[in-house]
């Protein structure tokens, strides 16, 4: 029993730093993501950029603090109040070491802001004589004080194995403001699949092509709540496995697509690396494929895709697992020749009939084996 308990013990490392080396940390980080590229990078720009802290990763929900909570913060360490301490994990970003910020964004980007001088403190009930002050304006001795201020941070390196380190997040977060089961499987899954998808996403939410965006319903609250990146996870694993009639619900779709891509790049980053442009390619001419959809209707996952009306549900997972398996079976695996029309009239009828309109039917739409045996009937 003993043994068996010693496999599964963390020892996260104390790596507590001072604003000043934090701030170059980040500033680091944020070179880093705007490098030019997309490969890793050469031995000498990884040592360089080793241990440079990303502030907000991809699974980070979006910056919402006030500047007056800023303020209570910057106030707190210069009267000596403790700070709750950070949590960070190692992690690869295009080959280099770099630290996540899991828990502590809004604390350590408040330290970043005021030490670049972009806000100016407010409403401070205990040093009213500094409200309206940047950082350049306050005394010297003020300044050391904030940039020697070293923060109590916890570093997660080594996890034993992956589905030790998802329970680690998940306990965790149950002690937090939680995060969702896609944020936390993005802090644990780490590959440039994870890039790839939440880049992609990110250019429909910023709109650079509002017919995609319009079809996989990107609106902020999917966006931030990391909705839509799950949901092109679930397709991406569609595309190249099919339908698993042993996954119980949705979720695992993703789950498991993260969690293969993650343990196939940490063993061959190379043979993964060939793997992602042949998913970049299929996942092209798929949404290709979803484009001509949408001259039917805006929204082709849904059921608006067979004619019938479902405005409050643009984006319905069953549709998410459908499409990209019927696609799968008639253009990847059967070189299908029918043209778009018949194609595409073909797959309106089989789903007006199908069991999704069933009214005896009252499981689960997302049920994987009623969806395999609809897809291999079709």
């Amino acid at each position: 029993m003993s043994n068996n308990r010693s496999k599964f013990i963390v020892k996260p490392q104390t790596l507590d730093q001072s604003i000043k080396t934090i701030v170059e940390a980040i500033d680091k980080g944020y070179e880093l993501q705007n490098k030019e590229g997309t490969g890793e990078l050469t031995v000498e720009e990884r040592l360089e950029y080793n241990d440079s802290i990303i502030l907000q990763p991809f699974y980070q929900r979006e910056y919402r603090a006030t500047i007056d909570d800023e303020s209570s913060l910057i106030e707190s360490i210069l009267v000596g109040i403790p700070i709750p301490p950070v949590f960070l994990s190692s992690t690869r970003y295009r080959g280099v070491q770099v630290l996540d910020v899991v828990d502590g964004q809004h604390r350590l980007k408040a330290f970043y802001r005021f030490r670049k001088g972009q806000y100016a403190l407010n409403n401070l009930p205990l040093l009213e004589e500094y409200n309206g002050k940047y950082f350049t304006d306050l005394p010297i001795e003020a300044q050391e004080d904030l940039i020697s201020h070293k923060l109590p941070a916890y570093v997660f390196r080594n996890f034993p194995g992956k589905k030790f380190e998802l329970e680690v997040f998940n306990r965790y977060n149950k002690g937090t403001k939680a995060l969702t089961q896609q944020e936390i499987r993005n802090a644990v899954y780490s590959s440039p699949f994870n890039d790839y998808v939440n880049e992609f996403a990110k250019s429909l939410m910023n709109g650079q092509d509002t017919v995609l965006k319009n079809a996989y319903n990107v609106t902020k609250d999917r966006y931030l709540k990391k909705k839509v990146q799950e949901g092109i996870f679930t397709i991406l694993w569609v595309l190249e496995f099919g339908i698993n009639t042993s996954f119980k619900d949705s979720t695992n779709y993703a789950n498991e697509y993260m969690k293969v891509k993650a343990e196939n790049y940490e063993n061959d980053s190379d043979m993964a690396s060939i793997n992602l442009q042949e998913v970049k390619e299929t996942f092209n001419e798929f949404n290709e494929w979803i484009r001509k959809c949408t001259r039917y209707t805006a929204y082709p996952f849904s059921k608006e895709i067979y004619g019938i009306s479902s405005k409050s549900y643009k984006f319905q997972t069953s549709m998410a697992l459908i499409l990209p398996a019927i696609y799968k079976k008639e253009y990847i695996d059967n070189n299908c020749k029918k043209t778009f029309e018949e194609q595409l009239e073909k797959l309106q009828v089989a789903l007006a009939n199908s069991f999704l309109e069933d009214t005896s039917y009252n499981a689960s739409s997302t049920n994987s084996t009623k969806i395999n045996e609809f897809v291999n009937s079709y």
